[in-house]
């Protein structure tokens, strides 16, 4: 940057803040002088959605930042989430700063602009279009899926009705759920409620039973990876996809529960070859969900979970095989519909009120204690 540009001369305080304590204590103790630290205090700002200040926090991160792409956070990650923040505040951008971004990445300035013409235009189709595949640029999982969810669906539903392909049901009528080892007494209970429930509709696994289907529906590199995951939750996450590509069905987490017989029975009728459901913040769920076998999103989303295994091993489990790999697969179904004519799947994706109609949660003792880990 020219020595005359206005951010240079950036000089973090805790008037810069707006009252964040831990922003503040972090800069206390470490300053605001490097790339690392200037985008710690960004993201804690973001986290608690004081978007503007962490706008201030990503400018001076990258102002700082030797423009590398060698050096992490990259410069551009660096402006595209300023501007973004920009947007959240609901500031004008400015132009020389879009034109900046688009020296380092021309796609992740197509986003920006994309999501400054859905929030300031209010022109989704336009915002698609400048989105394009932007999300291939990121970590599954990551803001952009959600925010191309939300996009995408504003668009397709202005059109009226589901805004998705009907088709007859072809989802199997069974469900299928996990816990790996030792189930506490009201996981226990719920897999019993189940069993009752359903009888020979429901299947649970754990993680003898889990790997020995692996190994004989997809061998032993399937196993083996199941059995070496850094987490029991990716393990769990992994095994879901598999499961229902190749038999279809439903999912459903240990800590939760069909909510009666009659919502199971519901079940049987919706008429789709894949049933998703959002959170109010457009995450697509993962703990309850349900496909025909062969389904093209759970496929896409089980070569997204195979590739971060083994690319991106540290990542966060939501983004690696949970939710994100659903999201992931979904932006892409959805991107090559709209601007490449592909054919939609058969799918629906409803909010978390539909979600809420089907299954919930009841009291588990296991997380107030602590424990490592559930099913999801």
């Amino acid at each position: 940057m020219s020595e005359n540009n206005e951010h240079t001369h950036f000089s973090p305080s805790t008037a810069d803040l707006a009252g964040d304590g831990q922003a503040a204590a972090y800069l206390e103790r470490h300053g605001a002088d490097t790339v690392e630290h200037a985008f710690a205090i960004a993201n804690i700002l973001h986290i608690h959605n004081k978007v503007l200040e962490a706008s201030a926090f990503y400018r001076h991160a990258f102002d700082l930042h030797s423009k590398s792409q060698t050096e992490y956070p990259l410069p551009q990650s660096l402006l595209q989430v300023r501007l973004l923040c920009l947007l959240k505040a609901a500031q004008k951008l400015p132009e020389e700063e879009i034109n900046e971004l688009s020296t380092y990445s021309p796609v992740m300035a197509g986003y920006i602009r994309g999501i400054r013409a859905a929030w300031q235009e209010n022109n989704n189709e336009k915002s698609l279009a400048l989105v394009g595949n932007a999300f291939e640029a990121f970590h599954s999982g990551e803001e952009i899926d959600r925010l191309y969810l939300e996009i995408a669906l504003n668009w397709i539903r202005s059109f009226g009705d589901s805004g998705f392909p009907d088709s007859e049901p072809a989802i199997p009528h069974h469900l299928y759920m996990y816990w790996d080892n030792n189930p506490p007494p009201e996981i226990q209970a719920n897999i019993q409620l189940h069993r009752e429930m359903l009888g020979d509709s429901f299947t649970i696994f754990d993680q003898s039973s889990a790997a020995d289907w692996l190994y004989d529906h997809y061998g032993q590199e399937a196993k083996d990876l199941f059995l070496q995951v850094r987490h029991p939750a990716e393990g769990a996450d992994l095994l879901r996809l598999h499961v229902i590509l190749t038999h279809g069905g439903w999912w459903l987490d240990a800590d939760l529960r069909v909510k009666s017989p009659q919502a199971w029975q519901e079940l049987k009728d919706v008429k789709t070859h894949c049933q998703l459901f959002t959170t109010d913040n457009y995450v697509l769920h993962n703990d309850f969900f349900g496909a025909a076998p062969t389904n093209p999103i759970i496929t896409n989303a089980l070569m997204t979970a195979w590739a971060n295994m083994f690319r991106h091993p540290g990542l966060y489990i939501a983004f690696k095989t949970g939710p994100g790999v659903l999201n992931r697969a979904v932006s892409r179904a959805l991107y090559q519909s709209l601007q490449l004519e592909a054919l939609l799947p058969a799918m629906r994706v409803d909010n978390q009120p539909a979600f809420d109609r089907f299954v919930e949660e009841y009291e588990v003792q296991y997380k107030n204690a602590g424990a490592s880990w559930h099913s999801q």
